[in-house]
């Protein structure tokens, strides 16, 4: 079913995005070792993930990243106890929708064996397919080094990893940085795009065609208007909507979805220093131009930004997919960001 809110799991149920499967499932016939999905939030990424996951055979193992607070041990020690188990394991929760816990780490320790011999045991393991979600939510650099790491001393892990695009192929991947530890290993990029407005419309349709459900053009269009071409926000219109019968369903979806917004913004506004500029940014980014913007976020902020700070700040919101940049002017990369801006 199109409308169920938790991650996809089969085939079935995920909906017109055959190519970037296919494109993922080549990779992994290909054995490539980093295999990076990327998008802004509620496109699919996590259920792409989930699908393949659920395909995978040989040992396995899924990392929320939101959880992970130190990548350097907690990486190790995760794919270290799921080798130890023999069976596969799930750090954190396999989820879209609902949020899991910020930055609680995975209380997970290394035994009293030294490196040379985990590294045995490791090597001697057959295939291991490392998945993690949000990566970007990690410490960046960390997490690269691991999967450095990994990528030169293991050839039989490899790693399934989504993340917004901007935080994960600059700041993780060092797509275009020469003295990144990544840097000119193979990758395998496959990027989720929101759905067009056609296939938006025949997202709604065949889901609540499901359900035995008619809904009329306008309320689709209607809907469209404001959840974009999210799929993760459509999904939950469609669960309000054909499931829960709710009347003013999209109404109490774009509640639901603002306070899921809000508290993620809040997450990242707690590891900034100056919470009033990334504000300032977020309520003036309406398809404007850099220059345009920095103005218009100054006397939102009381005072001409400095652009060095101006363009920190910037690329801090698109890194964590709060914002993106297309044709040279940048917008809010969900609409929903707009109304969550405000219960912060």
């Amino acid at each position: 079913m199109y409308f169920e809110i938790e991650p996809k799991g089969r085939k079935e149920d995920f909906f017109n995005y055959d190519y970037e499967y296919g494109q993922v499932k080549k990779a992994l016939e290909r054995k490539e070792k980093i295999i990076a999905v990327v998008g802004v939030r509620r496109v699919g990424k996590t259920s792409l993930l989930n699908l393949i996951y659920n395909e995978t055979s040989s040992l396995k193992l899924w990392l929320d990243g939101r959880i992970v607070t130190a990548p350097k041990k907690e990486v190790f020690a995760a794919i270290y106890e799921t080798i130890e188990a023999g069976t596969p394991k799930i750090f954190g929760k396999i989820e879209s929708l609902n949020l899991s816990a910020f930055g609680v780490g995975l209380g997970i320790e290394l035994g009293s064996e030294n490196r040379a011999e985990i590294e045995k045991k490791i090597k001697a393991s057959g295939q291991v397919r490392v998945f993690i979600d949000e990566a970007q939510r990690m410490n960046c650099k960390d997490l690269a080094d691991v999967l450095s790491y990994f990528y030169d001393r293991f050839p039989n892990v490899s790693f399934l990893i989504s993340g917004s695009e901007v935080g994960l192929v600059e700041e993780i991947l060092g797509e275009n940085d020469g003295e990144h530890p990544l840097y000119g290993r193979e990758i395998s990029k496959v990027t989720i795009n929101r759905l067009d407005r056609n296939r938006a419309m025949d997202y709604l349709k065949e889901g609540f065609k499901q359900l035995g459900l008619e809904v009329s053009p306008e309320e689709l269009e209607k809907a469209i208007d404001e959840l974009d071409g999210l799929i993760g926000w459509l999904t939950l219109y469609g669960y309000e909507k054909g499931v829960k019968k709710n009347k003013d369903a999209l109404n109490k979806t774009g509640q639901t979805a603002a306070r899921i917004a809000a508290s993620e913004l809040v997450h990242f506004l707690k590891k900034t220093r100056n919470k009033k500029l990334y504000l300032s940014i977020l309520r003036n980014a309406s398809g404007t131009g850099w220059e345009q913007l920095r103005a218009l976020a100054g006397k939102d902020y009381g005072k001409k930004l400095n652009s060095n700070l101006f363009t920190y700040a910037l690329n801090k919101l698109a890194i964590h997919s709060f914002i993106e940049k297309k044709d040279r002017a940048y917008n809010l990369s969900d609409p929903l960001l707009a109304k969550a801006i405000y219960l912060v």
